[in-house]
């Protein structure tokens, strides 16, 4: 076990004191403050006038915070709407005057999503959202610095997400860097591919249909243009991003129109979906348009709805008479969303396969031959990645397996209740051994072909032509964490990132209690120290972690270190490496022995492993 008795994380490090030198430099309260993530403001004299900056297309005034320079919504392209909608991303126009940055601008279109990332009804976000948020320690001289930048991509499954999210502050001042926060296009207006919409080659970026990725490349060259204005050094940027974020950092990474040094590292958090074959983009554009016509007809006539078939016969008519494309942009943005709400739900939006922004064959052929951006990367999953999902779907496991879980008036959504209300037990909701091993068994394995499939994977395959090839198991939550989110989420999807960011309460704002406080703190002050000696220069040991285990790259090697694992007692963090490497015919092997020593039936085995155990293809046909 690792243990390091630090409590600070927001004093700037300059050229580079040693990480035992801010135990020294601050107490407890420090941590409490920078874990807060915001704290009191003031824009007024010398510090007031730091956040003030001189961009390509004009000057632009930040705020300060603590000990923290911010600026919000600071557009790195154009607003993609009327012919710029369903285009690739276009340069930002020149300003006169100052531009105010120090309010959060709007998401991007999206339906509102709740904390606990239940969706509603309530269309959210505006198209004109192409921006990003910087945060930067506050000290005199900055511009005349060069930290390395961070660039962080949201996640939410590529149709919800927003920088809103995301407070650089913390991680901007323990790790010394300029920490960039990007916004990108979301659902069917950020990636859509139609011939109604595309230019028959005249653009091929646009015909791609791969809007949302275009608009992290071009917010990349934004960073280059600019961001040695905020003392960020443009030949030392690393991404970053979890779950869809993550997606679009492998994205980038096999992406030709990502190269030329945009980036020098990159690090996946849980990165996951598969990207989509140009087939199966149109068949889903296709669906997008016939919900569409049928949200606007059912509006006009809402006593006799159109069906489905005649949707279709609509789309084809407008197809045929060349009008389909003008039908498209003339609709509002929170129509195209809402009629997917109405009439279906919301699935995930994995890159295109167009052959120019995103190859034919998606990831695993560019990763295998070394044809991708090589530069040093991380690759990590959450032990139980599955959990923060299995309550939502809950409704559809029972609609299959109706004695999932046994009681007939409960479902896993249930837990929910018990989780965040208290109006009901876990003995309610799975009250015999079957019902409670079925739901770890599907949470522990579900999560181990996650990383199976998305990092040891995808490892073994970058490793051979990028030996700074680093993996992680992230496991903090299922022992640390309080009863009973210990059992419903324990290192559930997302709980990485409180601990990468070191700010925030944990995952759905429930874990984080006094009892754990000095375990999780150290455990994030560690993380952060990896993630800021890797920005340096793609290894994550260094000055900042030279008191912590040594984090070996990626081996094919039988019986040698191949990841670290971040864990944590209540009292200090607990860091080790691991020779395990899975992979998904093993882990689905286990899965299904575990599942016939709990008493499950091959419809229940079958049926949970399909739903929760990954696939095996990475590309849609």
């Amino acid at each position: 076990m690792y243990t390091r008795n630090s409590n600070a994380c927001s004093t700037p490090l300059r050229p580079r004191p040693l990480v035992t030198a801010l135990a020294l430099a601050a107490g407890s309260a420090l941590l409490i403050g920078c874990l807060g993530g915001g704290g009191g403001s003031s824009d007024r004299g010398e510090r007031g006038e730091r956040a003030t900056v001189t961009l390509a297309n004009g000057e632009v005034r930040g705020r300060v915070a603590d000990d923290t320079l911010i600026w919000h919504g600071i557009p790195y392209a154009q607003a993609p709407v009327g012919e710029l909608r369903w285009r690739a991303p276009q340069p930002p126009e020149d300003w006169s005057g100052t531009l105010d940055a120090r309010e959060r601008g709007p998401e991007c279109v999206q339906a509102e999503t709740t904390t606990r990332w239940q969706r509603t009804s309530t269309m959210v976000g505006d198209e004109d959202c192409l921006t990003v948020d910087i945060y930067r320690p506050d000290r005199a001289g900055f511009a005349d610095e060069a930290l390395p930048v961070y660039v962080w991509i949201h996640g939410g499954s590529n149709n919800f997400g927003t920088a809103k999210q995301y407070d650089g502050s913390t991680l901007a001042n323990h790790s010394d860097v300029v920490v960039v926060v990007v916004q990108y296009r979301l659902g069917p207006l950020g990636w859509f591919f139609h011939p109604a919409v595309q230019t028959n080659g005249a653009d091929p970026l646009s015909d791609s249909g791969n809007f949302g990725t275009l608009d992290t490349i071009r917010a990349l060259e934004w960073v280059q243009d600019n961001i040695a204005a905020f003392g960020g050094d443009p030949d030392n940027v690393t991404i970053t991003g979890e779950s869809a974020g993550g997606h679009n950092v492998l994205n980038l990474l096999v992406s030709p129109e990502a190269g030329g040094g945009l980036f020098h590292r990159a690090m996946s958090q849980s990165g996951s979906m598969n990207t989509r074959s140009t087939a199966a983009a149109r068949n889903s554009a296709n669906q997008h348009v016939e919900w569409l016509i049928r949200l606007l007809e059912d509006r006009k006539t809402p006593d006799a709805p159109i069906s489905a078939d005649q949707a279709r016969q609509m789309r084809e008519e407008m197809e045929a008479a060349g009008t389909l494309g003008e039908y498209l942009r003339a609709a509002q943005g929170h129509d195209l969303y809402q009629a997917v709400v109405n009439y279906s739900s919301l699935s995930a939006y994995g890159a295109i396969e167009d052959g120019t922004v995103i190859p034919e064959g998606g990831w695993i052929p560019r990763f295998t031959s070394g044809e991708f951006n090589n530069v040093p990367v991380i690759l990590g999953a959450n032990e139980y990645e599955q959990k923060s999902f299995m309550p939502l779907y809950g409704g559809a496991v029972k609609g299959l397996l109706p004695q999932v879980p046994s009681p007939p008036d409960k479902s896993w959504l249930d837990l929910l209740d018990v989780a965040f209300e208290g109006t009901q037990t876990l003995d309610e909701v799975l009250p015999t051994q079957k019902d409670r091993d079925t739901y770890e068994l599907t949470g522990y394995y579900g999560g181990r072909s996650w990383r199976a499939k998305y990092v040891d994977q995808l490892a073994a395959l970058i490793s051979q032509h990028q030996p700074q090839t680093y993996a992680y198991d992230f496991r903090w939550g299922t022992a640390s964490g309080p009863a009973p989110f210990n059992f419903i989420y324990g290192a559930g999807h997302a709980s990485d990132i409180s601990f990468f960011f070191g700010t925030g309460n944990g995952l759905f704002d429930l874990p984080f209690t006094e009892q754990n406080e000095a375990g999780r703190r150290d455990l994030q002050l560690a993380m952060m120290s990896y993630l800021a000696d890797f920005a340096r220069d793609g290894d994550p040991n260094g000055d900042f972690t030279q008191d912590l285990p040594t984090w070996s790259s990626w081996t094919p090697t039988a019986g040698q270190d191949k990841l670290i694992v971040f864990d944590a007692t209540e009292e200090a963090a607990d860091i080790s490496l691991s020779d395990e490497a899975l992979t998904l015919p093993a882990v689905r092997l286990a899965w299904a022995e575990a599942m016939d020593e709990a008493g499950l039936s091959p419809q229940e085995k079958a049926t949970l492993q399909s739903l929760f155990g990954q696939g095996d293809s990475y590309s849609t046909p």
